[in-house]
């Protein structure tokens, strides 16, 4: 039976494979660890080596776990790889956009800091940086609950730091621009656009950059109270009402807040 090894490498965390093997992370290890060896054999069968001194059947039962292995058959049927060219496409995207992001410079002196004192707003933190070879500003987009870095948000700006466009690239499902850390078990705030978040005065508030992401903003650890800062137009203030009926179905919080007159942000009356 022939294994795709790059596919398996991907199902089990790692990212180190050759031939017929596949170093990857063992059970309950850290996504960096590498002391677990899969090697597949000819018939479809693994043989797992702990260098952790894992316990082989935990090893064993992880892997069956990761490659979806069915308990009902022996372990020689192998159950088909899903198709995970969408997956690898993805990981490509987030690669790229870390690649963006390290191109960077830090904002303050820059045009992209011309641009926010354009519309009224400043940030002195480290979520929102300066790209000079595409004149962009660039915020780090992460993932809602782990935090780890899955994408880059584009503001494209003329030569007098005027915005022209903006994209995305990355994953942006579950993903936002944390402008400042969290500190819980306090409040969080959550708005849609990067100068949303900025003009409140609430702290610390996060942008979920599209209305699908500040409804899709799940219930996170330790936040006892949520702000949502909506956009008075009929997609901010379903997607406020959809994250907060999630957050108040969790025992949460929450306040929704939105600007009296209709069509407008809170961006809108920060630059008026």
């Amino acid at each position: 039976m022939q294994i795709d090894i790059k596919r398996a490498a991907i199902l089990l965390g790692g990212d180190d494979y050759s031939g017929n093997r596949v170093l990857c992370p063992g059970p309950g290890h850290s996504k960096h660890d590498r002391s677990l060896s899969v090697t597949f054999n000819a018939d479809g069968t693994f043989t797992t080596n702990s260098f952790a001194e894992d316990d082989f059947r935990d090893c064993r039962d992880h892997v069956k776990a990761r490659l979806g292995y069915s308990d009902a058959r022996p372990i020689v049927h192998v159950a088909p790889f899903p198709d995970l060219s969408g997956l690898i496409d993805v990981q490509r995207r987030i690669d790229d956009a870390r690649r963006i992001w390290e191109s960077c410079e830090p904002l303050k002196g820059t045009l992209a800091e011309v641009y926010l004192e354009s519309r009224g707003l400043s940030y002195d933190g480290d979520a929102l940086a300066f790209r000079p070879t595409c004149r962009s500003m660039v915020a780090l987009m992460t993932d809602a609950l782990t935090g780890e870095p899955c994408g880059v948000h584009r503001t494209f700006l003329d030569a007098e730091g005027r915005k022209i466009d903006k994209k995305m690239r990355g994953r942006a499902k579950g993903a936002v621009v944390r402008l400042y850390d969290l500190e819980a078990p306090f409040g969080l705030g959550i708005a849609e656009g990067i100068e949303t978040a900025l003009a409140t005065d609430f702290r610390p508030t996060w942008a979920g950059l599209t209305a699908g992401g500040v409804a899709s903003l799940p219930v996170l650890p330790h936040v006892e109270a949520l702000t949502v800062f909506a956009d008075h137009d009929r997609a901010g203030i379903q997607a406020a009402n959809t994250v907060g009926e999630r957050w108040h179905a969790a025992g949460r919080e929450v306040t929704l807040v939105m600007p009296a007159d209709a069509g407008r942000d809170f961006a809108d009356r920060e630059a008026a």
